[in-house]
């Protein structure tokens, strides 16, 4: 009789799927140690060099295949960032060396990316940590092509399963098909990996993060995989399966509910109104967005347009980039934020040479202050582009990490000298575009109403807001367990920030992940933010929640949940004030 177990993950993409495990090796290949002689090192180099070229043709072909179908255009970004790998002269140097030194080149793939990997590793920003597997996968490939394996596929399966790996490759996402590829589960990955990324565009349900998947699942076991609340069922009993069964057809119809309400405005029960953004990275994601019904962009983060990058990208770029967005949403407003980089961010994108990380990077040279005091020229370029590309659309400005009024004041300097500058050269752009603050570091909640008097709007990160007035770093799992976006302190910072916006009447907004969280999207309302900003797939569930709420209701249960003296009296509050409101749709929240 096979084992029944319950095994927990993160979920990354929602939904049920229940079928029969396939397993999928996808570990690095072993790879054979052994010293070269001197006299057949130059054979080894040309071997090496040749799995270097025949990796950059695979990168090529998969790339070209997904440009021709139109799919999944994420996959375009990644695949640029293998191909970027595989040309860096570092790899190609770094590798031979080894070579140049006796070693196989097999071995010289192992060791040098191992030292890579271990740099990654040790980065404090999330990130980055993940683009480790970026270099990973790619030495796999380069491995693969050593050893004569060639690529193995996740195709070709007579019947529908679900998947189970240590992780897969962007090249895989081509070959899974609803058809056959119910769900899948990996034993690595986070909410910001690749896999992540690739299981929200497939819209497959996934759990990632899966401690040994690989190990305690076997090929052919009944699989269920709960993508809303990240569990993973191996083998569950006839009444187990019967009850998850009901589950999944009951969610298949909550989905569709879901994608009905898009139609209709984000208001409450007696008529509030709240306008509802996305957050995005991606033109795709703009797409998305307004299919799901987005009211417009509260946050395009930038930081893409400087990753995988040999040279930096220039003005016209820039315009460009920007254009495609503002176009993609069809006149609806699009906030673009700053780059966003610094920490250990500069030493692995483009600032090859300073290293600005500090002792401890969160509290560095990063944000406003890093473009400020590092990157001037490259900051004053990317203002340029925002200007001319406002011009075409309705674009907002938002500025990261200010923690003060002084920073803020000479980022407006900045601006008017760019304004200058473009009309010296001619150039048409927005001589009026609005500016915003960031709220995400507590003196910035603390000082709102002083910023308010100098920007058009504030913008409340609640993500670093928790961090920062907490003493938390989420990245850190020792500590996860104290990072807590409902502690009473966290709270009544935004209550301070909000106050100080409309003391001086500026709009306040939340793009951080409290505001895709349907109990705190409720309280966030309730405190009186009016302008909610999230990840595209959030917004049709937390319209569909605002709609079974009454405004009255909600403004004093945040009355009652502000004077809350612990997080677990807040949580307690909030859960039972979606219960009630939701009904028997609440377990899918």
């Amino acid at each position: 009789m096979k084992t029944m177990m319950e095994l927990a993950g993160i979920p990354v993409s929602p939904g049920i799927a229940i079928g029969p495990a396939h397993l999928v090796a996808r570990g690095m290949p072993d790879a054979p140690h052994y010293c070269v002689t001197s006299d057949h090192r130059e054979e080894e180099e040309v071997r090496l060099l040749l799995a270097l070229e025949q990796s950059q043709q695979q990168i090529q072909a998969i790339h070209q295949t997904v440009t021709q179908q139109q799919t999944n255009p994420e996959l375009l970004y990644i695949l640029d960032a293998h191909r970027l790998i595989l040309e860096d002269s570092m790899l190609r140097e770094g590798t031979l060396g080894y070579v140049r030194k006796g070693f196989n080149a097999e071995w010289a793939v192992v060791r040098y990316l191992s030292e890579v990997i271990a740099v990654f590793q040790q980065m404090d920003d999330a990130y980055l940590r993940e683009k480790r597997t970026d270099i990973e996968q790619v030495g796999k490939r380069l491995l693969n092509n050593l050893l004569g394996h060639g690529e193995d596929s996740v195709a070709g399966f007579p019947s529908p399963v679900i998947l189970v790996s240590e992780e897969f490759t962007p090249s895989d996402t081509l070959l899974m098909k609803h058809e056959t590829v119910l769900g899948f589960v990996t034993q690595r990955g986070g909410r910001t990996s690749h896999t992540a990324i690739l299981a929200k565009s497939l819209s497959i349900p996934a759990v990632v993060g899966v401690r040994g998947a690989t190990v305690r699942i076997e090929q052919g076991d009944q699989l269920v995989v709960d993508g809303v609340n990240g569990l993973l069922h191996v083998n569950p009993d006839r009444e187990t399966l019967a009850q998850l069964t009901h589950k999944q057809e009951r969610y298949h119809t909550f989905r569709n509910r879901l994608l009905e309400s898009s139609i209709h405005p984000a208001a409450t029960q007696d008529g509030h109104q709240i306008l509802l953004n996305a957050n995005i990275e991606l033109c795709s994601d703009a797409v998305r967005a307004q299919k799901l019904g987005a009211a417009g962009v509260g946050l395009y983060r930038t930081e893409h347009l400087y990753m995988n990058r040999v040279t930096l990208p220039d003005e016209e770029e820039l315009v460009r980039t920007f254009r495609q967005v503002v176009s993609a949403m069809n006149s609806l407003p699009v906030t673009i934020r700053t780059m966003d980089v610094g920490g250990e961010k500069q030493t692995k994108l483009f600032f090859k040479h300073r290293s600005h990380a500090g002792v401890n990077p969160a509290l560095g040279m990063q944000g406003i202050r890093f473009c400020l005091r590092s990157e001037r020229q490259v900051f004053f370029t990317q203002i340029r582009a925002l200007l001319r590309v406002g011009s075409e659309g309705t674009v907002r400005i938002l500025l990261p990490m200010i923690s003060g009024v002084p920073e803020l004041e000479e980022v407006l300097q900045m601006v008017e000298r760019a304004k200058e500058s473009l009309i010296r050269d001619g150039l048409n752009f927005d001589p009026d575009m609005a500016i915003g603050s960031m709220v995400e570091v507590p003196s910035a909640a603390l000082c709102a109403e002083q910023l308010a008097e100098k920007v058009d709007f504030l913008s409340i990160g609640t993500n670093d807001l928790t961090q920062y007035t907490l003493a938390v770093d989420r990245l850190d799992e020792s500590v996860a367990y104290l990072y807590e976006p409902g502690h009473p302190a966290v709270l009544r910072l935004i209550a301070i920030a909000l106050a100080g916006g409309v003391a001086k009447g500026v709009p306040v907004s939340v793009c951080g992940e409290m505001a895709g969280d349907p109990k705190f999207a409720a309280l966030l309302t309730g405190m009186g933010i009016d302008e909610l900003s999230m990840t595209p797939g959030c917004l049709p569930l937390i319209r569909r929640t605002l709609r079974k709420m009454d405004y009255s209701q909600l403004t004093e249960t945040a009355k009652y949940v502000l004077n809350g003296q612990t997080t677990q009296e807040v949580m307690g509050l909030l859960e039972e004030m979606l219960r009630q409101a939701c009904g028997d749709e609440y377990i899918f929240h």
